[in-house]
């Protein structure tokens, strides 16, 4: 009957709607992984630019994961006589201080307040003459316990693995940034990224972006 070849048409219309949105909740968010040290000029620009841009501007939830691992070319060694990693930066002592405190900012902030410090220091560093403690009590002028908890981790033994943990998640690579996207490194994906990570993501239909 009419009403029976109605309902027939009503429930495939209902089971197509139920497939699509069953087919979007399975879509595999990239995870994007950024290598980077804290006083590097390109990852500073990768960090305020591209990557602020798409934490400023992206409405639309789980577009990415982005991972940010403050290590970069740094070196470490373990010293037996006081049971601490050392280590050594390309830009010196200060930066590896600064991968400390942004280390430290992401176990304490959590992932994504934690990344949004990190480009908040990396954003002022320069206006306090490279004084990450300045810096860091500039960025979180409003929480002054989170910053002592960020300091007491920088100096705690927890920091010194925090850091060691860092080194171990930094891969093969030949500079820095270095950006993998779901593990893996692709030059021109790379390049990418540094210009617009938004562009990259979303290209022509920003809808992937944008509510």
């Amino acid at each position: 009957s009419i009403t029976q070849l109605y309902s027939f048409f009503f429930y495939i219309i209902i089971l197509n709607s139920l497939l699509i949105k069953y087919v979007d909740s399975q879509k595999t968010i990239p995870n994007i992984t950024i290598y980077m040290e804290s006083l590097c000029p390109y990852c500073i620009e990768l960090l305020t630019t591209s990557i602020k841009e798409f934490y400023m501007k992206v409405t639309k939830p789980n577009v990415a994961n982005i991972e940010i691992i403050p290590y970069g070319n740094a070196k470490e060694r373990y010293d037996s006589s006081t049971k601490k990693y050392i280590f050594t930066c390309q830009h010196g002592d200060n930066e590896c201080y600064g991968n400390l405190i942004s280390t430290c900012s992401l176990n304490v902030l959590g992932s994504v307040e934690g990344q949004l410090n990190i480009i908040c220091l990396l954003e002022n560093i320069n206006n306090f003459k490279r004084d990450f403690d300045l810096t860091l009590e500039y960025c979180l002028s409003s929480k002054p316990q989170i910053v002592q908890e960020i300091k007491d981790c920088v100096e705690s033994d927890m920091g010194n693995i925090y850091q060691h943990q860092m080194a171990q998640k930094t891969g093969e690579h030949l500079g820095v940034p270095w950006i993998l996207v779901d593990g893996v490194y692709d030059e021109d994906t790379n390049d990418q990224i540094y210009d617009s990570l938004i562009n990259y993501l979303c290209g022509d239909d920003k809808s992937k972006c944008f509510d």
